[in-house]
């Protein structure tokens, strides 16, 4: 019997395995990620999003739900990132902490969701503020963004030679209103913001 011959088609079997599992594992990854990223998936598999938040007013006629160019941006467009591994970890990791947060609060009326409600947008913001925004950039090109007033003009040109990122001056953008933290506005180089 030739060894040789045997480990070679040993080692070229395993990897032709390991390349076709993997393979099967990245579109698993790809077909569940496009799945849960879904606006229906986001609001109708968790009753407290569907009750509270997706079909909300605040939410519904936010600029990035109602705009004059017909674009909406979805739930996973800004709180998942782009990047099939990035978007895979961050779905498992918030699936895990969302039905965590469902089984040990109590959401049954609208002022006990409320009550989570700044803890759950400071987590969000500090979160944008860790990745520089990616979620806004991967849709939004800074340096194409033209705002309508002359006030939007020079802060976003502040902005830029600060490096002053999105979610730091665009925080209260789509849901319902939740004051920044002092610390959060200090970290992300707005606290003071001067010309």
């Amino acid at each position: 019997m030739n060894w040789r011959r045997l480990i070679t088609r040993s080692v070229v079997t395993a990897a032709f395995l390991g390349v076709a599992v993997g393979f099967a594992a990245a579109l698993s990854l790809e077909k569940i990620d496009q799945l849960t990223s879904t606006d229906t998936f986001c609001s109708d598999s968790c009753h407290v999003m569907a009750d509270y938040v997706a079909y909300q007013p605040v939410y519904v006629n936010s600029p990035h739900r109602t705009t004059y160019t017909g674009i909406q941006a979805g739930c996973a467009d800004c709180h998942i990132p782009e990047g099939l591994l990035q978007a895979t970890w961050t779905h498992a990791v918030s699936g895990i902490r969302d039905t965590w947060s469902l089984l040990s609060n109590d959401f049954s009326s609208r002022e006990k969701w409320h009550a989570s409600r700044t803890g759950m947008a400071y987590r969000v913001r500090d979160w944008m503020l860790a990745n520089d925004s990616a979620t806004c950039r991967s849709c939004h090109e800074q340096d194409a963004l033209k705002p309508r007033r002359e006030r939007g003009v020079r802060r976003h040109r502040l902005a830029q030679r600060k490096h002053v990122t999105c979610i730091a001056c665009h925080y209260n953008l789509v849901h319902q209103k939740v004051a920044p933290r002092r610390e959060f506005l200090r970290k992300a180089g707005v606290w003071p913001l001067t010309e």
